[in-house]
């Protein structure tokens, strides 16, 4: 198997049908030979581009614009190049790595955590920081580490495998948290048992599923309701319930526009039904402000409503909890958002969790 993202391994993929390989290369001469000769031979491209001087390059810009704009068939060319691609050579765009049987993954979960930008990084110095101002405000401090996708099903990788010096990285960051005397239950452990009971992670998508989610919030609640214990924290009663059905288009199906193929010749969709939690019975009276004693911090593997880990943890915890997670920052830049606010202390919270995706932690 490889190790690099891109690397082709000795592991066969299923061959797609001779026939599949000239309709896909005769479709896509076509259309090319088309497009060009549809924008070389339209007015448009050869009329005059008005002002502008050749040496600014004024004259080239011009051009060039409308030589894209006479592409009538660039879009279904892009599709069928992407087509090409995927259903020939099982390859998408930068970043996205095609597995077995339609499960896709993001080449960012192949790279060391030092080649990501700065801002997205974690390490043990701010890790350590974050636990000693929250229990210099009174509050306790629970680690939520999210195994890579590639981690928990590496049987659907085909001919890419997580780089040898990564095999032991999920443990060493446990073992890493530990040694600073903060709970992190094994979330890689609880995903890979409930696999069992059906798809933790999305196929077409970086994130889990609701059972995902769910398994991962049974494994934190021990954690959390003990020091709620501890604390003498209010509880509540939450019911779950499953939403209804529905498709989802995953972020990875990005890094592969196959427009309007996607329907019949690309990936299936993910089918999934939302996990919902309601408050069993009000808490308090009419005008009372009930503490919330668990705040959810960390990024969209919190923050998304879809897998809703929130409610996950309402249900399995049976206490009342404030999600702050925010989308596309990183696990850090939210956390320091919630230290420099009083959110804390307006909800009296006890215990915060913070969801933090083994990809961003950086070892020493």
């Amino acid at each position: 198997m490889a190790t690099l993202p891109g690397a082709p391994s000795a592991a066969k993929n299923s061959t797609p049908r001779p026939l599949l390989y000239w309709l896909c290369g005769l479709a896509l001469a076509v259309v090319l030979a088309a497009g060009t000769v549809l924008a070389l031979a339209g007015t448009t491209v050869f009329s005059s581009p008005g002002s502008g001087k050749l040496l600014d390059g004024g004259w080239t810009a011009a051009y060039e614009r409308r030589l894209e704009q006479g592409l009538a068939l660039r879009g279904p060319a892009v599709s069928l190049w992407a087509l090409a691609r995927y259903r020939l050579f099982a390859q998408g765009n930068r970043g996205l790595l095609i597995g077995r049987e339609g499960w896709l993954f993001s080449a960012e979960e192949f790279q060391a955590a030092g080649d990501l930008e700065a801002s997205l990084r974690v390490d043990e110095a701010a890790v350590r920081e974050v636990r000693d101002e929250l229990r210099g405000r009174g509050v306790r401090l629970v680690v939520a580490l999210v195994p890579a996708k590639a981690r928990v099903y590496p049987d659907k990788l085909g001919r890419y495998a997580l780089p040898a010096g990564q095999a032991g990285r999920y443990r060493e960051l446990l073992d890493l948290l530990a040694g600073l005397d903060l709970p992190a239950p094994d979330l890689l452990a609880a995903l890979s048992a409930a696999r069992r009971r059906g798809e933790v992670f999305l196929r077409n998508d970086t994130h889990w599923t609701p059972l995902g989610a769910g398994a991962a919030a049974e494994a934190l609640a021990p954690a959390v309701s003990g020091l709620l214990q501890e604390a003498g924290s209010p509880r509540a009663h939450f019911a779950g319930s499953d939403g209804p059905l529905r498709e989802y288009r995953g972020d990875l199906l990005n890094f592969l526009p196959l427009g309007l193929f996607q329907e019949r010749l690309g990936p299936r969709p993910d089918v999934v039904s939302p996990r919902l939690a309601a408050a069993a019975e009000p808490a308090g009276g009419l005008f009372d402000q009930p503490a919330i004693p668990v705040v959810l911090v960390g990024t969209s593997y919190s923050a998304g409503e879809l897998w809703n880990l929130e409610g996950a943890l309402k249900t399995a915890v049976q206490a009342d909890v404030l999600n702050v997670a925010e989308q596309g920052q990183g696990a850090l830049a939210p956390m320091k958002t919630l230290l420099s606010g009083t959110v804390l202390e307006e909800v009296g919270a006890d215990v915060v969790v913070w969801e933090i995706p083994e990809r961003y932690f950086l070892l020493p």
